[in-house]
């Protein structure tokens, strides 16, 4: 994914006002890979780590939303 791609995955989310995410390896360019890297932090366990979730059901967004915003940009 190009730089510009890049910033675009990552404004999209902002736009979209979504916090506290991760992304495991390149930045994701299709659902398939934003399912497969994608990580949603959904709270804070005792040892005041992150606790990450990869079920989408816990994203808050969806990839169509997500690339709907980067087609905008």
């Amino acid at each position: 994914m190009s730089e510009d791609n890049i910033n675009k995955f990552i404004t999209a989310l902002k736009n979209l006002n979504i916090k506290d995410w991760s992304l495991t390896g390149e930045d994701p360019t299709n659902e398939t890979e934003f399912l497969a890297r994608f990580n949603k932090c959904i709270g804070v366990g005792e040892n005041l780590n992150a606790i990450m979730s990869n079920d989408p059901s816990k994203f808050g967004v969806t990839w169509t939303q997500i690339k709907t915003e980067i087609d905008k940009l």
